[in-house]
Formats: C-alpha cells, structure tokens, sequence
C-alpha cells in the first residue's frame, strides 16, 4: 500500500475514536495492520470484534474511508499531518502508554530527539504571581543551558503561561489541544499558536477536524500531555479542575509528578497542597527542586555557565565565596544584603554553585560552602 493510502487509513481509523486507543492493539495486529484492518472482509471483521468485546461498535469501515477522504482535503488546507504509533517519530514516551492514540494529528514539527520532556500544567484562573512563577522557571531553565520540550495544553491560566515563556525564551513548545487542528480555542490564543510552529515547536491532537467538541475531549486530552512528559509540574491548581486530573493520570504512568506549593488559604493553590499531602507530588519551590528530582545533569557547557566563567559575573561568584567564608550560613535575603548582587542574579548564580557542588543549600533556604 503506498504512502497516501496508508495516510487515509489513519485518518479512516480515527472517524472510529474509540478504535483510535492502543488498548485494541490486538485487533489491529490480527489485521496485519491498520491498513490490514480497512482490507479484511466483512465476515473476518464481524468475528474479530466479537473477540475483542467490540459488540457495541457497529464497523462502518466503507463509511470512515469516505469520511476520511474529505478529512484529507480539510488536512491539506490546513498544513496538518498525521503520525501513527509505529512511525519513528511518535511521541517517545507516549507510546508505551496502554490508552495512547494510535494515530496523532499535528502541525509543526514532530520528531524523536534526547531532549527531556516536561508538562507544566494549571488552572485556567491562575493569579499573576502563578504565571511569574511558570516564567521564572522556564527562564532559569534556558538561562542555564537547557532545551526541554515543554508541554502544555494551550488553556487559559497556566497553559498559555508556559507557552509564552517558550516563546520568549526560544524553548520547543508542545501544545495538546481538544479539538481538531483546523482551528485554536480560546480563539485569542490563535498568535501564541501560530509561533510555537514558527519555532519548531508542534500543535497535536487525536482529533479530527470533523470532530465534535465536547467537554469530555479536554479532559481526554489530558492523558496526552501526562504520558508525552517525563514528569509533570503543577503550577497552581484548585482540589478540582484538569491539573490534577493530568497529575494523576502522570502518576498511572509512573512519572514523575511535582507542586508548587502555596497558603493554605488560599483556593488556588489547595490543589498542590493536597498532592504533596498524599505523597503524590514533589513539593518544587524553585528550578534546583526540579532538576534533583529529574536528575537533570549539569551543562559545564551551557551558555549561562560559560559566561559565568569567563566574564564579569565570575566577581559575583568570588564575592559570595568571600561572604559565606567569613559569615558562614546565610539565607538568600542576607546574602543579598551582605553583597548587593540583585536577588534573581544571586538566585541563579546559588543554583549554579550548588550543582557545581561548592554550596549547599540548608533548612530555610540557607546557604554554607561545602
């Protein structure tokens, strides 16, 4: 079969969306494929439902094939591209999940590389010191030499925070969306979208653009974004909403789940509070917390690290040395005062220190040599 039949036959299989689940892997198997699946005949089909407990689905396999030719010329309109579970360049990690899609569609750039994978998921009313926190991370991330893809879900809130802070600071964004990729909801995300491809980042979905939208496929969606990550950090997230529903299905996965934590009063963070209280989440308050719990290895090559080594900031390093060698432990508040070096500097440059194994951090953020 060449190349633009198979393409169609993917598309067939996703006008069947419960079909489009790696958990009827068998079926497909028995069929030589999903190809194999659209060439069987009607009698062979009818028995292999019933053997894979299919009774209530009624194979219209005639049907899809027509409804997928249409769906093609929408596709070609629209710049969108499907991948299937077997391509090299499905998602890595999402592909060993049992209820993974076994077709995906996307637009952008879709490929298999080293590079760490890390969701950062919230409410849709997040607070603007929520979204300082998503920003700040990313940029202490990408200050130091890192290049995750970030995955997200393109909501309002947190979502289209961590977005943003992608584009801003040139990191590869993934955004998973709950709809067919004709379109972009909320409409007013549409620009933040049209970037992340701009800079080879990718728009995936399950969902054809045929598809209805309903409540149901944000939440389905969510099991992308937890099994496409190597750990998921929620942001900010009331006791309800998709966060945690994305938390805990990263924890069916066995990822690696993380929390900001916050007050408890307030709402917005109850949420994280709870998933650190059920040893579900790691309690995360700055960007050192995430890589010890990723074990994310130093980059001595990275941009940030060399300039630190090599220019004038290498006098802020020797200046907090000197302080710490006659004050002994100090917080990051006194460190500020004791050397004038601004608080985001000090933080930074204390992270580097710390990986580099010349401080350590203590109880109360305290900071000694070691």
């Amino acid at each position: 079969m060449n190349s633009e039949n198979a393409i169609l036959t993917q598309v067939a299989l996703t006008m069947a969306p419960r079909l489009n689940n790696a958990l009827y892997t068998p079926l497909f198997q028995q069929c030589g494929g999903i190809a194999g699946f659209f060439q069987e005949t009607d009698a062979n089909i009818e028995v292999l439902f019933r053997e894979n407990n299919l009774t209530n689905i009624q194979p219209e396999r005639s049907r899809w094939l027509k409804m997928a030719e249409q769906e093609l010329k929408v596709m070609e309109k629209h710049h969108i591209q499907t991948c299937g579970i077997e391509d090299p360049n499905y998602p890595r990690l999402l592909k060993f999940c049992a209820d993974a899609p076994l077709v995906l569609f996307y637009k952008g750039t879709l490929e298999n590389t080293d590079a760490k994978n890390i969701a950062i998921v919230g409410t849709r009313k997040a607070t603007e010191l929520g979204k300082k926190r998503v920003d700040t991370f990313l940029r202490e991330i990408a200050g130091m030499g890192y290049r995750p893809n970030v995955i997200s879900g393109l909501a309002y809130g947190i979502d289209i925070a961590a977005h943003s802070a992608c584009i801003h600071y040139t990191l590869k964004a993934q955004a998973v969306l709950g709809h067919g990729l004709h379109m972009i909801y909320p409409a007013s995300h549409k620009n933040i979208a049209e970037k992340i491809v701009e800079q080879g980042g990718t728009l995936l979905s399950e969902f054809p653009t045929c598809a209805q939208i309903l409540p149901t496929n944000f939440l389905q969606r969510n099991r992308i974004v937890a099994g496409m990550s190597e750990a998921v950090l929620v942001a900010e997230s009331p006791v309800k909403g998709g966060a945690m529903a994305t938390a805990r299905q990263a924890l069916s996965y066995s990822r690696e789940v993380m929390a900001i934590p916050g007050r408890p009063e307030d709402t917005n963070s109850a949420g994280c509070n709870l998933l650190i209280k059920q040893n579900i989440a790691a309690l995360v308050e700055n960007v050192a917390d995430i890589l010890k719990i990723l074990n994310w290895a130093p980059l001595p090559t990275s941009p940030y690290q060399t300039s630190l080594d090599l220019f004038p900031e290498s006098d802020d390093e020797t200046l907090l040395k000197e302080t710490l060698t006659r004050t002994g432990e100090q917080n990051i508040d006194q460190l500020h005062q004791l050397t004038r070096i601004p608080v985001h500097d000090l933080s930074v440059l204390l992270l580097k220190m710390e990986l580099e194994g010349v401080v350590m951090q203590l109880p109360g953020k305290c900071y000694a040599l070691i």
